[in-house]
């Protein structure tokens, strides 16, 4: 998830007041940093080792600690240190903390990338594309009937820049070519902009009706702006987003949603304060940018192992069950044959079993195929290409797995 949210991570290491070299130790590359140990240079004495000085140093009175077993030693040493507050300290900008307004409505917005919604402007491009075009198309015009009447009166000004631009020195104050030039290359390089801003904001994705319905539910709870400021939000057909969307976008939508319900049906079964399923799909961050019960931020990380999980096992359904299925068809057409080896038409019998079976293992393989095209479109966002060349790929296996069992030899 992208958020407002800051890793203190400059915190600068101790050193000693008197040698820059007498650290523990030297820091060498890029790949690791390690934590300074604070007792390094310095030695201190503990609270501890000072009341037993003053207490006389009694050592006998004191309880002696027990020496670790050999396991401990073995497994402590595994152990990674934990780092210290200084480290882990996070700052994370909370919704209700943020003025209501603007300031909050921002905050929201950057909380998580689906909720980046904001206008295309295309009406308005499309008005200032035009009326540069227009502009355009009149100094065309004027060009060329600037070049038609040099052509009959003097044509060496059209075979020749030097002479053209000598001729317009002694042209001041009129509209001469390389004033129409000039004016011509400054609206030219203006429209180019405008025109290449347009196309890129035509490539950005429009919001899932899920995201748009999640920001229009947000305005009507909390009611951040004026109704006068809410028109940006309805123009829904003019709102694009910044997410550049995940590979199946509405699929994993369907499961955040599937996990928010199911959250909320486990806090009412189990009368927890806290949905249960909670803090496997919302990191500690995600969970401290809003106290609102009707906001619910998921880790798209998380959503992300739990969906390829699905696909793993969706994979595993496809790829097994129709091979188990033709399976069982093939051997029953063999064990068919084997016990009709003794009747009086053993091949006839034979030919129309393994027949029947071989339309049903057919029958199998249109099935799944389908099944498997119908999962690729839904799961994934495949191009039509892409889609038609797995299902192809799919089919031939499952046309091998036929003919190897279903072949004269068999």
């Amino acid at each position: 998830m992208t958020g407002d949210t800051m890793v203190m991570g400059d915190m600068k290491l101790p050193t000693s007041p008197t040698d820059t070299q007498s650290s523990c130790e030297t820091l060498r590359g890029d790949a690791i940093i390690e934590i300074a140990d604070e007792d390094c240079s310095t030695t201190r004495p503990s609270v501890d080792s000072r009341l037993s000085e003053i207490q006389g140093g009694d050592d006998a009175a004191q309880p002696k600690e027990k020496r670790p077993t050999v396991l401990r030693r073995i497994t402590g040493s595994f152990k990674s240190t934990p780092d210290p507050l200084s480290v882990t300290e996070i700052n994370t900008r909370t919704l209700e903390n943020t003025p209501n307004g603007f300031p909050r409505l921002a905050a929201f917005q950057a909380s998580e990338a689906n909720f980046g919604l904001y206008r295309s402007f295309s009406y308005l491009h499309s008005r200032i594309l035009l009326d540069l075009q227009d502009e355009i198309t009149c100094l065309e015009k004027e060009l060329d009937e600037l070049d038609w009447d040099d052509s009959s009166e003097n044509p060496n000004r059209l075979r020749s820049r030097e002479a053209d631009v000598a001729e317009a020195e002694n042209e001041p104050g009129q509209r001469n070519r390389r004033v129409l030039l000039g004016e011509i290359r400054i609206k030219l390089m203006e429209y180019d902009q405008v025109l290449i801003k347009a196309r890129e904001l035509e490539a950005f994705q429009k919001p899932s009706d899920r995201n748009y319905r999640s920001v229009r539910r947000y305005h009507h709870n909390t009611k951040p702006l004026m109704d006068a400021e809410m028109d940006s939000i309805r123009s829904q057909e003019d709102t694009v987003s910044l997410r550049s969307g995940r590979e199946w976008a509405s699929f994993d939508g369907g499961v955040e949603t599937l996990i928010g319900q199911l959250d909320r049906g486990l806090k009412w079964v189990l009368r927890t304060e806290q949905p249960p399923l909670q803090r496997f799909f919302r990191t500690p961050a995600l969970r401290a940018k809003t106290t609102n019960a009707y906001i619910a931020l998921y880790s798209s990380s998380r959503i992300d192992q739990l969906i390829n999980v699905l696909i793993t096992f969706v994979i595993f359904i496809l790829l097994v069950i129709p091979v188990i299925t033709m399976y069982h068809l093939t051997s029953t057409s063999t064990f068919t044959s084997t016990s009709n080896t003794d009747s009086t038409s053993p091949f006839q019998n034979n030919g129309s079993a393994n027949s029947a079976n071989t339309i049903n293992a057919v029958g199998v393989l249109i099935v799944f195929t389908l099944l498997f095209s119908a999962a690729m479109s839904i799961l994934t966002k495949a191009a039509r290409h892409e889609l038609f060349a797995a299902s192809a790929a799919y089919c031939a296996i499952l046309v091998v797995f036929i003919g190897n069992f279903t072949g004269p030899g068999n």
